[in-house]
Order: structure tokens, then C-alpha cells, then sequence
């Protein structure tokens, strides 16, 4: 908010500083809190869900932001991509380490990607997690998306999400980011309601695929999941390309709210 109120203009001089912090073990309410939040309790009876990076990742982030001059009030987030090498272990401190990924400007849009690698001291690149923002100098009349054969798509289950989601997202990983659960700031912002965080849309996604055997995936936030919302529809091609799955979130009027690929490890 400071920083909204009194912008200051950084220095040129050397990149952004890469942020290593150790974490204790998050306790055992606040992981039984998420997985259930996210549906994730049955499988992660002694793990971590890789998407609870969201809780010690994005003050990470917002770390890294700082140290450049952008408008941190100004960021949206676009997507994410996370690549799970590992489980992360319950009961053991997790060591953290974020950096700037890419950072550019083309015409009205600067683009920002920043990598958060958790794990422990052992194998400290278990979950690799870059998160895709941008921040929109000037609305720039879309094209629309491109042209892409559709494929058979399955359905891998659903989800919706309550009222108050967005105030239970922010008490178990801390965003407490007012437009996602606080009426009125939502209904000011250009989004004209409360949203759900586009990490809290990444792990309820997440968890109705295979998620055990997700090695990689990679998704892009293309509309808000608004508050409360309807019935969302979590599907996957039935065919692979290149090794992955394409895969999507639709609403009940085809919306689509989010879009990428998935590669899950191989059965022999």
C-alpha cells in the first residue's frame, strides 16, 4: 500500500538478489486446514500438496517484487508452471530459495515470472514453482485466443467454490488480498466482485486429476473463478501431445477459466 501511495523509482544497478529462507515444519493444523480446503487430505497423509507453496512462496514473491520498480499493486497473476521432482516430507523444515525468472516489456505489458524452489537441505529442487504475472499499462484490445484443434475432452471431476473460500484461502496461506474476501473492495475493483485466488483455483484443479503421478504442469489464469461460483467442470484431452495432456476449467456456460497442459509420470 506504501509502496501504491509514495512509488519510488528504483536505482539502476544490479539484478534482483535471490531470497534463501529455511521454513519450520508447518504444523500439523494448519496442513490438515489446506488439504482439506483443497481436497487433498487422503492423499497427503504424510506429505506436503506441492501447491501449498502458495503459503510461504508468495510473501517469497512479493519479496522479489519489491526489489524492482514495478507497481507491486499493479501485478495480476497470469499462470503458474510447477514441476514436482519429489514429495515434500511432513515433519521436516523446507528450504526455500526465490529468484527473478524473466522480467519484459512489450508495447503496454511487462511481463514477470518468479521461480520458487522448495524442498529440504538434502534435495533442495523437489517442487520447482515459477509464477507467471503481468502488469497491463494500457488495456490493449484483444485479438481473441488463436485458432487450435479442439480435442476430445473427459471429464475429471468438478468443483465449486463457496462464499466464504476466499477468507479460508487467506487464513491458511495468508494472501489476505482484499478482493478475495472482503465484499466491497472486490465490487470496486475491475473484476466487480470477490474472486478466488488463482492459486486456490491451481490446487482444486490439481487434486481432481491424477495427482499423485503429476510430474509437470503448466496453466494459465484466462478468467476469475468469481465468489460464490457455480459448478466448474475440470477436464482433460483424452489424447496426448508431445508427452503432455492439455487440460482446462469450464464453467456451465463453456467460460473457460483456466487453461494449460499436464505430464504425469510414466507406468510401465
Amino acid at each position: 500500500m506504501l509502496r501504491a501511495m509514495f512509488p519510488v523509482q528504483k536505482p539502476s544497478g544490479p539484478a534482483t538478489a535471490p531470497i534463501i529462507q529455511i521454513i519450520p515444519a508447518p504444523a500439523q493444523p494448519l496442513l490438515d486446514h489446506y488439504h482439506n480446503w483443497c481436497a487433498a487430505r487422503e492423499r497427503c497423509h504424510d506429505s506436503i500438496a506441492p501447491h501449498m507453496v502458495a503459503q510461504w512462496g508468495l510473501p517469497l514473491i512479493a519479496r522479489i517484487l519489491l526489489q524492482t520498480s514495478c507497481p507491486v499493486h499493479e501485478v495480476l497473476n497470469q499462470g503458474v508452471t510447477m514441476r514436482i521432482h519429489g514429495p515434500l516430507p511432513r515433519n521436516r523444515e523446507l528450504h526455500c530459495r526465490a529468484f527473478l525468472h524473466a522480467i519484459s516489456t512489450h508495447g503496454e505489458r511487462t511481463r514477470i515470472a518468479v521461480a520458487v524452489h522448495t524442498g529440504t537441505a538434502e534435495q533442495p529442487d523437489l517442487v520447482e514453482t515459477i509464477v507467471h504475472m503481468v502488469i497491463m499499462h494500457q488495456k490493449i484490445p484483444g485479438s481473441g485466443p488463436p485458432s487450435i484443434r479442439e480435442p476430445v475432452w473427459q471429464s475429471r471431476g468438478s468443483w465449486r467454490a463457496a462464499d466464504n473460500d476466499g477468507l479460508l484461502f487467506a487464513l491458511i496461506t495468508g494472501d489476505f488480498n482484499p478482493i478475495h474476501w472482503f465484499s466491497p473492495a472486490g465490487r470496486l475493483s475491475a473484476l466487480n466482485g470477490k474472486i478466488l485466488q488463482g492459486f486456490g483455483s491451481f490446487a482444486r484443479t490439481f487434486e481432481q486429476l491424477d495427482a499423485n503421478r503429476i510430474r509437470e504442469i503448466d496453466v494459465r489464469f484466462l478468467r476469475p473463478v468469481a465468489l460464490p461460483s457455480q459448478v466448474l467442470q475440470v477436464e482433460q484431452a483424452l489424447q496426448q501431445e508431445n508427452g503432455s495432456f492439455r487440460l482446462r476449467l469450464i464453467g456451465p456456460d463453456n467460460q473457460l477459466h483456466l487453461a494449460g497442459t499436464v505430464r504425469y509420470a510414466r507406468t510401465d
